[in-house]
């Protein structure tokens, strides 16, 4: 008998949404576990796994599953992120006195390109980092700590361009070398960005929210001893998603109440470090509302979505999406399909299909599997219209 398992959600990771794909195949296809194992050549328990994220499959049995069910690729490209996640970028050599601003001049267009999911040159970042490690040691020692906070800069942008990929395990050692390079110069901010709203939301987003919530927690003294408000509030409001997601209510409020106090007492005595940019009044609403979602109160997630979507920069692309799918998501789950089909199409026409990043991609098909689901054929042109934007994506 197999034990009971935490139903996973396919935005979790690339391999709960290679799962759900998987079984959704499967059974469109008339096939059970034991009738499929036969034509891919390894056991039905094994394909249990896979569609439970329990098990990677290896991507012969990724290309034999995509042959059999006569997915045209699809598969294939689902896989991706767990089956072609090796960096081999290659050496380069710069100048002492010009690693510093070329490295620094990359952050900047690479945070920014990222925010509307047109960033991808994260072998440039990897590169330019261990370009900038190199030559450390030969930098004067006026200059070194920027360097070094560049750096760190650099492993952490590195780490979420990482996981936004699906690709876990790498982005863990890329915000460890981001804290570690940060630990080196004191610099308390960076350590409590890199562990809060970084691999803290990535513990929670991949399923693990009680190391989300361990990890937000040490952010937070980081983030108060840091002095920016603003930073303790957007730790603090990371937490309150971990509590969400293990159904705690309470701490979740509790959480949600210290950021907005934080947020509100914010006066920087000079400016923010541009990658707080990303969190302000709105974005704090469109967390709440993922909180909401995740303790089972849908109406009201709705009301504080359309209140981040009403206020949100368009710059912050990404964000506006994913919280136009958690808004689609809700509505789904109260019964009001039409909406939600509404609120997916205006998510579609808002970005492009070519360039939207892996964890977005992942979303989007979460939501047409849910559309498919409901049965209801007044969404169909939707569900169509979204199968083929999720086709065109790379």
């Amino acid at each position: 008998m197999r034990p009971a398992l935490r139903q996973s959600d396919p935005r979790e990771t690339a391999e709960t949404l290679f799962g759900a794909e998987l079984r959704a195949r499967r059974k469109a296809a008339g096939l059970s576990l034991r009738q499929l194992a036969p034509h891919v050549l390894v056991s039905h328990d094994l394909l249990w796994r896979i569609e439970t994220a329990q098990r990677r499959p290896h991507p012969d049995l990724v290309d034999r599953l995509d042959r059999a069910l006569d997915a045209r690729g699809q598969l294939n490209r689902l896989a991706a992120p767990f089956t072609d996640i090796v960096l081999q970028p290659q050496d380069i050599s710069l100048e002492p006195d010009l690693v510093g601003p070329s490295l620094r001049d990359l952050i900047t267009e690479v945070r920014m390109a990222d925010h509307t999911m047109a960033a991808k040159r994260l072998p440039e970042v990897v590169v330019q980092a261990k370009a900038a490690e190199n030559v450390v040691s030969r930098v004067n020692e006026s200059q070194r700590a920027q360097l070094l906070r560049n750096i760190a800069e650099a492993h952490q942008l590195a780490g979420w361009m990482l996981f936004d990929r699906g690709s876990i395990s790498l982005a863990e050692n890329a915000f460890a070398n981001a804290r570690r390079t940060a630990e080196r110069i004191g610099a308390m901010d960076l350590i409590a960005f890199v562990g809060g709203p970084n691999a803290a939301f990535m513990s929670t987003w991949s399923g693990d929210p009680a190391q989300g919530a361990e990890r937000a927690y040490g952010a937070m003294s980081w983030a108060r001893r840091s002095g920016n408000r603003r930073l303790t509030a957007f730790v603090a409001t990371i937490a309150a998603r971990a509590h969400a997601r293990m159904d705690e209510a309470n701490l979740c409020t509790k959480m949600l109440v210290e950021a907005e106090t934080e947020l509100s007492r914010h006066q920087p005595q000079e400016p923010d470090p541009v990658w707080l940019d990303v969190f302000d009044d709105a974005a704090l609403a469109g967390h709440r509302g993922s909180c909401l979602l995740d303790l089972g109160q849908p109406r009201h997630a709705v009301e504080s979505l359309r209140e981040q979507d009403s206020a949100s920069p368009v710059a912050f692309l990404r964000n506006r999406t994913i919280w136009q799918l958690e808004q689609a998501e809700a509505q789904l789950r109260m019964g009001e399909d039409e909406a939600a089909a509404a609120a997916v199409n205006h998510a579609m026409d808002a970005v492009t299909a070519s360039s939207i990043t892996p964890r977005v991609a992942r979303m989007f098909r979460s939501i047409l599997l849910k559309l498919r689901a409901s049965g209801d054929h007044a969404v169909t042109p939707t569900a169509d219209r979204l199968e083929v934007f999720i086709g065109a994506c790379v």
